[in-house]
């Protein structure tokens, strides 16, 4: 894998044309391609630049395709991978589908449909790499920390750790930059000195002194002292600050209060030389590395008391367990108990094993425990249940605090519920492809399936058809009623028309108040008219919303392939200017793209238990 932004490509085929059109088409999308002439050399060249995207040929000597594959996902199950293949060979096909092939492309490839799938290919693999890169950062800096408190946990005085801790930190955050401050102790705190300063650039600069006034920093100084924090790039602040930021060069910056003994001390800066502005998750695990500096300032001449009071941990939105040398839990903060559910007097003397959700085996268990007694630290992600029998996936980092005879005396756990990052990763992805309203299928998901629908039909002579459905009256209804009213007709009509057709057939809400709808492996041209008239009875009787009845009326547009088109867009075409036939028909009709339907009759056996449908 390359670095962040590049993107390796791996092309693998005996034919020395098609590596050369395929090595020019790919030149946008690749910062380095590797040519390969078989699949052992292409294995190979695998093993040695762990490429992004791989293209291959199945029939070549030495080692063919599949074989290749095969060897590559004994390595790697995740690497993209396109072949290029004969559609008709079914067992070639199982064969790769079994092996986890990601896409299947045929020679002869065409430039527009080879650029479609390769650049989806290359969005798949950037938004991929984009979240394990953050997942990986945020990973990362919740093990800083983690280091971080254990360090300042053995060390009497914590500055003697700071320069380590902070640099660890600042690698860990992907940033460029990062700087302690600690106010003058005086009433007005006019002003702050630099306590510690690491920035890669070595042309950056740092101030020694920071006066609040002079350098027009009033209001940071304002929202630092109630406990805000601060996080923008260059475009959110005036010249001034703008000036600061070019002095440290650095494009974003994301400055954290100190506070001691809840009375505001310093601020921790962390800066990046490009203009990406952290994302609040992070922003929340440092905020916990503000929290532990100023609990490490507040303790730093009080060892025992670090290692286990809750103050390190007061303003962590992290769960946080510290249990004897028995893994009897011995101190829990407030963040624990509310992702738990467990109140403190339950849960302190307990074992952790009771938030056990049992979704883990014995072995997991017993690889954790064999890390933290020999490596003293343990991290991963892990199901646990809470008191009300709830399950939650949680990100936590053990750590084992020994004396200094190097006896096990406590064990810190910290721990973030990130169940809802999981969901949202879900739900992100659903809303991708769907529209949000109905729950259909929105165009990228239609025009992707119009495109292998078409391909498919070529191939095995088959029909399809694409239908526009558009409703009668639709805006003076909103205008009437309001668009409360409004969408809930167009959640209805989507649900029926689910209901209407086959699982395999694709509903989409084309945009406003236009569905469309692509049938696939069409029979005949009687099914599609009786699909067509059933559709078009969906508006016979008035929807009733809130009390009122409310009559809608459905302008219907079809186009057939290969009569109408045999492309997307020629398809598309006629069935939207057959719809707005029917508008001018008088509205609430079926209008084909050819008026003649005679054309359409074609003939394939048919299964009349396709017809089973619910009105």
């Amino acid at each position: 894998m390359g670095k962040m932004g590049e993107m390796g490509i791996l092309i693998v085929d005996d034919d020395k044309t098609t590596i050369s059109i395929l090595h020019h088409m790919l030149k946008p999308y690749a910062d380095r391609i590797y040519l390969a002439s078989d699949g052992e050399e292409g294995l190979s060249h695998y093993k040695t630049y762990q490429p992004d995207l791989i293209l291959s040929d199945i029939n070549m000597p030495r080692m063919n395709g599949l074989e290749m594959v095969e060897e590559i996902r004994k390595i790697d199950e995740d690497v993209k991978i396109a072949i290029f293949t004969d559609f008709e060979k079914r067992d070639i096909l199982l064969k790769a589908i079994e092996l986890g092939v990601n896409q299947f492309l045929s020679k002869p490839f065409e430039a527009k449909s080879f650029s479609k799938t390769i650049q989806q290919l290359y969005h798949d693999i950037i938004e991929k790499r984009d979240a394990r890169y953050e997942l990986e950062r945020q990973e990362d800096i919740l093990h800083a920390i983690n280091e971080m408190s254990h360090s300042f946990l053995q060390q009497p005085d914590w500055l003697l750790a700071m320069y380590k801790e902070m640099k660890n930190l600042k690698n860990a955050a992907r940033a460029s930059c990062i700087f302690i401050y600690e106010n003058e102790h005086d009433k007005t705190c006019s002003s702050a000195h630099k306590l510690l300063y690491i920035n890669d650039n070595e042309k950056a600069k740092g101030k020694q002194n920071i006066h609040y006034q002079k350098h027009h920093l009033m209001r940071w100084k304002n929202k630092l002292k109630k406990n805000q924090l601060i996080n923008g790039n260059r475009n959110d602040y005036d010249k001034s600050k703008i000036k600061l930021l070019k002095l440290f060069k650095i494009n974003s910056l994301l400055i954290l209060p100190i506070f001691v003994q809840d009375r505001w001390w310093g601020f921790l800066g962390i800066g990046n030389g490009h203009a990406e502005v952290l994302q609040e998750s992070n922003v929340e695990m440092l905020s916990t590395a503000a929290s532990i500096i100023g609990s490490a300032i507040n303790n730093s001449h009080n060892r025992k008391s670090l290692e286990i009071s809750s103050a390190v941990f007061k303003h962590t939105m992290d769960g946080v367990v510290i249990t004897d040398a028995k893994n009897n839990i011995v101190h829990v903060n407030d963040a624990c108990l509310e992702i738990t559910g467990y109140d403190r007097n339950t849960i302190i003397g307990k074992n952790p094993r009771v938030l056990k959700s049992g979704n883990h085996d014995k072995q997991f268990y017993q690889k954790m425990w064999h890390q933290l007694h020999h490596e003293g630290c343990w991290q991963g992600e892990i199901t646990n249940r809470k008191k009300n029998g709830e399950f939650y996936i949680e990100w936590l980092s053990i750590n084992a605090i020994k004396d200094s005879q190097g006896k096990i005396e406590n064990f810190i756990a910290v721990f973030s519920d990130i169940t809802h990052h999981h969901k949202n990763t879900r739900e992100q992805a659903f809303l991708a492809t769907h529209d949000p309203l109905t729950g259909l299928s929105n165009r990228i998901v239609l025009n992707d399936r119009l495109e292998h629908a078409i391909e498919h039909a070529q191939r095995f002579d088959k029909h399809i058809s694409l239908i526009f459905c558009d409703l009668d009256n639709f805006k003076p209804i909103n205008d009437t009623y309001g668009h409360t009213v409004g969408d809930e007709i167009l959640k209805r009509v989507g649900y029926y028309l689910k209901e209407l057709l086959r699982k395999e057939d694709t509903v989409c809400r084309f945009g406003g108040d236009e569905f469309v709808i692509l049938i696939e492996e069409l029979e005949n041209f009687h099914y599609l008219d009786k699909v067509l008239k059933r559709i078009n009875k969906l508006t016979a009787t008035p929807c009733v919303i809130d009390g009122k009845s409310i009559n809608i009326g459905m302008s219907i547009g079809a186009s057939i392939y290969p009569y109408d088109g045999t492309s997307s867009e020629l398809l598309v075409k006629a069935a939207d200017q057959a719809m707005y036939r029917a508008k001018r028909s008088g509205k609430n009709c079926i209008e084909y793209a050819q008026a003649n339907t005679q054309c359409y009759l074609f003939e394939k056996p048919l299964k009349d238990t396709s017809l089973n449908y619910v009105i």
